[in-house]
């Protein structure tokens, strides 16, 4: 279980979903949560505008912000606190989840100009490749619901710790789990080599007899496995979680520097860009 969970929050109208989704998650989880939001420091001289005001009254509205979200979660009987901070957007929040010792980290696809991207840019970027959490992207016009949960599998170290996660959660909340395995892979290769058609197979059962013997581990509800293949490989899984209704994606990524890799334009990348629903990656 997830013991603590940071959000960052830009204090924007539209990032309040992201800390209701994100709240409704830990309070499952019965975790701790830390709305953290980061103003950078004004370095120019506002004096040349005429008014020394603008600054603070804009600090002044992000913090009032960040108060109603954090009134919000606590009418939600969620265990929160609120920090509101000045400084380097991506050190205050390295530092953060350090000291608090946060086990994931909610980010929205969407931010206000004040923060940047926070999964695409030079503070988001620095985040991720310098944290080991876990990380909640809430992303899509779905909600994040933990019914159904859809697992991106393919036999490697990062997709098992994806999958002993995804495993746990559907163990916990009672969900249908499936694992989809996608190969990106032109129909027309399988006719033209045969011999590539009968590797391709056999990859896929070794990979299918994996997840399985990790899901056999676990008591779940419902189990299920698909195997799609298709180009490109995202969109093959993003279609095939939505076809099963999931309202979770989980996949894994490598830590630090590996999974700065995959956000820059990766599978992991693309697939939450993708995404109908939130997605949940898990760091290997």
């Amino acid at each position: 279980m997830y013991k603590r969970m940071l959000v960052a929050f830009d204090g924007a109208e539209t990032s309040m979903e992201i800390v209701r989704q994100a709240a409704r998650f830990a309070r499952s989880e019965n975790s701790m949560v830390d709305i953290v939001t980061v103003c950078p420091e004004y370095q120019g001289d506002l004096r040349i505008q005429g008014d020394t005001n603008v600054l603070y009254d804009m600090y002044d509205n992000i913090r009032s912000a960040l108060n109603t979200a954090v009134k919000e979660c606590e009418a939600d009987g969620v265990h929160v606190r609120g920090h509101f901070c000045i400084g380097n957007p991506t050190e205050v929040l390295i530092e953060h989840i350090e000291n608090l010792e946060a086990d994931v980290v909610a980010l929205g696809t969407h931010a206000s100009q004040l923060l940047q991207s926070i999964v695409i840019g030079s503070v988001a970027d620095a985040v991720i490749r310098q944290t080991d959490s876990d990380l909640l992207v809430v992303t899509g016009n779905q909600e994040l619901s933990l019914e159904r949960v859809f697992v991106a599998y393919d036999g490697s170290a990062e997709a098992n710790a994806a999958a002993q996660e995804a495993c746990a959660l559907a163990e916990r909340y009672g969900a249908v789990l499936t694992a989809g395995i996608a190969y990106e892979m032109d129909m027309e290769a399988f006719s033209i080599s045969p011999v590539v058609e009968r590797s391709v197979v056999e990859k896929t059962e070794i990979t299918v007899e994996a997840i399985k013997g990790i899901a056999d581990a676990h008591d779940l509800r419902e189990f299920d496995v698909a195997v799609r293949y298709g180009n490109p490989a995202h969109q093959v899984l993003v279609e095939e979680a939505k076809q099963n209704k999931a309202g979770l994606i989980v996949i894994g990524a490598g830590a630090r520097s590996k999974l700065s890799h995959l956000l820059v334009g990766g599978v992991v990348h693309k697939l939450v860009y993708s995404s109908d629903c939130p997605v949940l990656i898990v760091k290997e």
